[in-house]
């Protein structure tokens, strides 16, 4: 599935686990409760799309861009993260699941993010664990 757009598609608990969604596009998708284990979705793209509680524990979703998404109660378990773009003020992420990789790759990435909530990342994370984490994601 490889590039593919869906626009306004139903994908209610459906299953991606393993899928290659690479540079795929989801548009006005509801993919509530679907599973991405271990699925390649770098450079995915999704635009209001709402993926609350959906899977994607082991997900590659390095480059990936989520503009204006549901990830509440989503889990991130395990995924890559890396370059990942996310729009900070529309997102939300109420009772997402992570582990300890992926709550640093968010943490940096909120750290670094220049918007009005970016001086409470900071308070939580801290300049010096900033500094350490993008010296970690550089290489």
């Amino acid at each position: 599935m490889t590039g593919r757009v869906f626009e306004g598609a139903d994908f209610y608990r459906v299953s991606f686990d393993g899928a290659n969604l690479s540079g795929a596009v989801f548009v006005n998708c509801f993919a509530a409760e679907a599973s991405f284990k271990q699925a390649h979705c770098a450079n995915l793209q999704a635009i209001k799309t709402n993926f609350y509680r959906s899977d994607f524990s082991g997900a590659e979703l390095s480059d990936a861009l989520l503009w204006n998404c549901v990830l509440a109660g989503a889990d991130l378990r395990g995924a890559t993260l890396r370059r990942l773009t996310i729009t900070l003020d529309c997102n939300s992420y109420e009772e997402l699941r992570l582990d300890r990789s992926a709550s640093a790759e968010l943490a940096y990435l909120f750290g670094r993010a220049r918007t009005p909530h970016r001086q409470g990342w900071l308070d939580v994370l801290g300049e010096l664990d900033l500094t350490r984490l993008e010296h970690v994601f550089k290489h």
